[in-house]
């Protein structure tokens, strides 16, 4: 039945246009919804002053295409970077003002003298940073931390929290941490205030255009919070609801804990490891616990899967295990004649493809959705591996996705 709903349709790719627009490339995050989806989703079921929720907002996409667009919004995340970079894209500055801020943080970070630092103490930070590097981003992080305005000293931290990532001793195109290989580690030497001054001047130019672009918008309300939770939002609310979950857990698809980890340490929003981000997550504790999936195709896959892997088949249930309360909370709060869209792909376990757009179609029927349509679209844009490791062992690499589905679901009871 669904599949007569699927189809492949290449309007949706977007393939070659700029998805950096605005404040959306202040800083890389994993597996990003690119813009120009979202833009059409909230033009297509939506209006002026409507009521979004994306309860999976990730650094905040469609929270940031809603402003502009003047729509209230609100997002959901549990990472803890995702909630503050979200909140610091939908955040217009004026851009003169950043600018005099920034002429001044440069002067007063070439004024700290090395011996008025003192090295920060977190987990691993020589594994993942060489000395000259640590003292670098200590005085950049000292001279920031002196602004007094908030925004603009979180500003300021994204774009220092993005030279984190690049001046790392982590492998390029790694969302996992993974030191780079020693002969290249010998030869990196990252000139780190360049690397910073490069990444705030490109930032305040997107903010410029934010800050033109928002003229009597709405601020989104960003939550740092779980959505499988008490939402804290009424019943029957949201006018729209527009997300890109996960996949799959963080373990084995895309790891937003090691991913984030040493930008928290960094910003001191963490002192530990990642595992217990990820293990928040989605699927990121497993559980046999049998709560009701009403998904036929999930059945079919777990017993294909369990063939092959027992222990591996509990470990995908455990992720739609999780998703369902959010699925449940997603139609408390939504207006009843409102549309659900979900943003998903179909990721590879064991060999297997397992059909997520149509388990998850399947679980939202269950709960009172009809379906609507179900677009494909190729991803040419969105920054996430093709391939991952998802036992961990060196060149056991499994295929992840090249496609995702646009799902559109309609509240009707």
């Amino acid at each position: 039945m669904f599949l007569l709903k699927k189809k492949l349709d290449p309007t949706w790719e977007y393939k070659g246009e700029n998805t950096k627009t605005l404040t959306h490339g202040l800083h890389n995050y994993p597996a990003m919804f690119i813009p120009q989806v979202a833009k059409r989703l909230i033009t297509l079921y939506t209006h002026e002053g409507n009521y979004i929720l994306d309860p999976f907002c990730g650094s905040g996409t469609v929270l940031l295409e809603s402003m502009v667009l003047k729509r209230n919004s609100i997002g959901i995340d549990l990472n803890p970077l995702a909630a503050f970079l979200a909140k610091v894209k939908t955040t217009p500055i004026d851009p003169k003002l950043l600018q005099q801020y920034y002429f001044k943080l440069i002067f007063r970070i070439a004024d700290i003298k090395y011996s008025e630092l003192s090295k920060p103490v977190f987990f691993n930070i020589d594994f993942w940073f060489k000395e000259e590097v640590i003292y670098e981003l200590t005085r950049i992080k000292s001279a920031i931390d002196e602004i007094q305005e908030e925004n603009i000293k979180n500003f300021f931290l994204v774009a220092f929290s993005e030279t984190v990532r690049r001046v790392s001793n982590v492998k390029n195109g790694e969302f996992k941490l993974v030191r780079m290989k020693k002969e290249k580690l010998d030869r990196f030497e990252p000139k780190v205030l360049s690397i910073l001054k490069t990444i705030a001047e490109k930032n305040i130019n997107g903010m410029a255009e934010l800050f033109v672009s928002s003229v009597n918008s709405p601020r989104p309300k960003i939550i740092f919070g779980d959505s499988s939770t008490d939402l804290e939002i009424a019943r029957e609310s949201i006018d729209c609801i527009i997300t890109s979950p996960p996949y799959g857990d963080s373990r084995t698809t895309v790891a937003y804990g090691q991913f984030s980890r040493l930008s928290l340490q960094w910003l001191g929003i963490i002192s530990g490891d990642e595992s217990q981000i990820d293990k928040k997550l989605l699927g990121g504790k497993v559980t046999n616990e049998k709560i009701g999936l009403k998904s036929n195709y999930l059945e079919e896959v777990l017993t294909a899967i369990k063939q092959v892997d027992a222990r591996r088949a509990i470990e995908v249930y455990s992720f739609y295990h999780d998703i369902f309360p959010c699925l449940k909370n997603a139609y408390y709060v939504l207006k009843r004649g409102g549309r659900f869209c979900i943003v998903i792909g179909n990721r590879l376990v064991k060999g297997i493809r397992i059909p997520t757009d149509f388990i998850l179609t399947e679980i939202c029927i269950s709960l009172g959705f009809k379906l609507e349509d179900i677009f494909v679209r190729n991803i040419p844009n969105k920054r996430m591996p093709m391939k991952n490791s998802p036992t961990n062992i060196s060149g056991k690499l499994e295929e992840t996705m090249t496609k995702e589905s646009i799902v559109i679901l309609q509240k009707i009871r």
